[in-house]
């Protein structure tokens, strides 16, 4: 494994954002510390001349003291060292295999309960624990699955309340996921190099942001009265997030949030280890910004995003400011999918740190509390400030991007990546109107993104000169014959499904997340209106006039109907909640290899 601190390069310049002194330190030395030295220098002045045993036995006892009060290893003193060890020894570390969501919550945040509650006038529900109350708020319009563009969201220190008597303490947590793409899971396979070419290392297979919104308990206020001030509060933050589309979670929807956010798959058992988690078939690994780079730099203030590039199956990035009680926290979450895996991510996060002079701890022993600070829980637990400050310090510089992610399906007109959000915590259901070879080309970019694929077709021929080109090892496409039940395990949010369904009845709507349904049809026939106005997607190459006219007033298209029929051969149009992206393919060099031209 690698080392416990991520070393700096330099001292930064004048850092927009600084670390606060801990209440009842000097210069960082504790009043313990002097205690504990007057204490050693006591027992060797009452041992003198009570014989060398007595001083022997002083000396050793007093060296002892010294050693656990003043001797630091990796940054930290032993005496906290020992302390963490004794917590994680005395506490609870690990699940059970097929654990509830909830049994997570309460692992991570004893005592913690998702309950049912009103806020901004929605049934949602909030998290309690002995802290407070959380809100978790999802960010981005989950039925909006094309995009050209991304957004940017504003600092979580903008959307914190003025201080004021009459409301508690308050925090605000920004927590955004992501995973590079090709996934990991995609190794360095045909799919992997091919998606390469094509996106240039420029997206995420996936991210996720989430808000969680805090009141924190304090004398005076009563379980109704944190309720309400946390339901006017959620009502002020949304409004002060604008344009960005947002919904109070409710209760189920929030247990599947914290699963999805941990990576807990619920069929595996968890265990905290003293250097890791293993959560999900994954090893998970947090650390803690100890020291943050000059903001006022562009490469600074492009953090986040450049944090959720790292080569790791996932990272996971927690940013929380509040009202005064303490700095602000950004908690990082790396997981991969192995020990060699993971030490790449951690040495890679070790270099972008290192070249914007910022540090990090690895919270060995403690990886448990840095999982539940990178989950919508509010934040790692408040700390009480030696002086009032400004909660936010600098970090309202930083870029926090919504948008990005996603399969590539082509460019707009502008070179821009146009991206479909196939994989989803719900299931989508997608209909392609062209040829076999744009399917193939689909389901290349989706393997490259982790998922598997499952093709339900009456013509195999045409499928296995493609499947034997791009299978690998434990990951090889498989065929079904139309018409035939199929039984498929679950799609996680690392590992999606891709069902295809190729000339054939379709079936097999279980309802479930992060698992994609493509219709593919060679021609559209009025046989076909009823899965055309189903679909949350739909991919149309050029069409023939009958076909256009029975697209267009299916799907309410208007205008956009006359250029169905003459777009080129190598440009798709993508329809989504009665609106058209226009996208050129543009097959990677691979593809051409593979499949040939991706036209009707």
């Amino acid at each position: 494994m690698t080392t416990d601190v991520v070393p700096s390069a330099r001292r930064a310049p004048a850092a927009t954002v600084h670390a606060r002194p801990r209440p009842g330190t000097v210069l960082g030395v504790r009043g313990g510390q002097i205690v504990a030295a007057e204490v050693a220098l006591a027992l060797l002045v009452a041992a003198a001349g009570q014989g060398l045993v007595a001083l022997a036995g002083a000396t050793v006892a007093a060296a002892a003291i010294i050693t656990v009060a003043w001797v630091r290893v990796r940054r930290r003193w032993l005496f906290q060292w020992l302390a963490i060890a004794l917590r994680y020894a005395g506490r609870r570390r690990a699940l059970p295999a097929r654990a509830h969501p909830a049994a997570l919550l309460d692992l991570v945040q004893p005592g913690g309960q998702v309950l049912p509650a009103e806020l901004d006038r929605d049934p949602a529900a909030v998290v309690s624990d002995a802290y407070g109350l959380t809100a978790v708020i999802e960010l981005g319009d989950s039925a909006t699955l094309v995009a050209d563009t991304v957004a940017a969201l504003p600092s979580p220190a903008a959307l914190l309340p003025t201080p004021a008597p009459d409301l508690p303490p308050v925090r605000i947590q920004l927590l955004v996921t992501g995973a590079p793409a090709p996934a990991a899971r995609a190794g360095a396979g045909t799919p992997a190099t091919s998606y390469r070419q094509l996106t240039e290392g420029r997206l995420l297979c996936q991210q996720r942001v989430v808000l969680a919104v805090r009141v924190l308990r304090t004398h005076g206020w009563d379980e109704p009265d944190l309720l309400r001030s946390l339901s006017s509060l959620v009502r002020k933050v949304r409004r002060r997030l604008g344009p960005v589309p947002s919904r109070p979670l409710g209760e189920a929807a929030t247990l599947a949030a914290l699963a999805d956010l941990a990576h807990h798959d619920g069929a595996q058992p968890a265990r905290e280890g003293w250097h890791a988690i293993h959560l999900g078939g994954l090893l998970q690994t947090t650390y803690r910004l100890r020291r943050w780079p000059d903001l006022r730099a562009e490469t600074a203030r492009h953090l986040v995003p450049r944090l959720l590039a790292l080569p790791a199956a996932a990272t996971t990035v927690s940013l929380s400011v509040d009202s005064g009680l303490s700095g602000p926290e950004l908690v990082v979450r790396l997981a991969a999918t192995g020990p060699a895996a993971l030490s790449a991510a951690s040495q890679a996060l070790r270099r972008l740190l290192a070249a914007e002079s910022a540090g990090a701890q690895r919270l060995d022993g403690e990886h448990l509390d840095g999982l539940a600070a990178t989950l919508p829980l509010g934040g790692p637990a408040p700390q009480p400030a030696s002086a009032p400050a400004h909660p936010a310090g600098g970090v309202a510089q930083l870029h926090l991007p919504l948008g990005g992610d996603g399969l590539m399906i082509g460019t707009n007109r502008h070179g821009a990546p146009v991206t479909l959000r196939l994989f989803r915590p719900e299931p989508t259901r997608m209909m392609l109107v062209g040829g076999i070879r744009a399917a193939q080309v689909l389901a290349l970019r989706a393997m490259a993104l982790g998922a598997r694929v499952v093709v339900q077709t009456s013509r195999p021929y045409s499928w296995e000169p493609f499947v034997r080109g791009v299978s690998a090892p434990g990951e090889a496409i498989v065929l079904v014959p139309a018409g035939r039940a199929v039984t498929l395990p679950p799609g996680t949010a690392m590992h999606p499904l891709l069902l295809v369904v190729d000339v054939g009845p379709v079936g097999l709507d279980t309802g479930a997340g992060w698992q994609a349904t493509m219709i593919v049809r060679d021609e559209l026939a009025p046989v076909d209106v009823d899965a055309l106005s189903r679909a949350d997607l739909v991919v149309l190459q050029p069409l023939r006039p009958d076909e256009a006219a029975l697209a267009a007033g299916t799907l309410g298209l208007g205008e956009a109907q006359a250029w169905l029929t003459r777009i080129r051969a190598d440009m798709v149009g993508v329809v989504n909640r009665r609106s058209v992206r226009w996208a050129l393919l543009g097959a990677t060099p691979i593809e051409q290899q593979l499949i040939g031209a991706p036209t009707r």
